[in-house]
């Protein structure tokens, strides 16, 4: 497993992980080099454009287009944050 330097051993003998970008600990099985918030806080514009631009896309289409968990997307549009576009032909 390589994380680069935000990977270390604590006081207590034990794996920990930090966050590339903010510092904070994130899971060392964590396939990310950042925290979850730090994900959406850079990706959430490049997604909402993607979804913007993008007739009939769903959570999988955007999550495998951005390399993201497809929790983070539905948790935008659960929240009203996201919402998806169907095409005019669609009724």
């Amino acid at each position: 497993m390589d994380h680069s330097n935000n990977t270390f051993l604590g006081e207590d003998g034990h794996l920990k992980r930090t966050c590339a970008k903010c510092g904070c600990r994130i899971p060392v099985s964590s396939p990310y080099d950042t925290c979850k918030e730090c994900i959406k806080k850079e990706l959430f514009p490049k997604v909402k454009e993607f979804i913007n631009e993008n007739y009939d896309v769903n959570e999988m289409i955007v999550a495998q287009e951005f390399g993201i968990d497809r929790s983070i997307i539905h948790e935008w549009v659960q929240e009203g944050h996201l919402q998806y576009r169907k095409s005019p032909n669609n009724f």
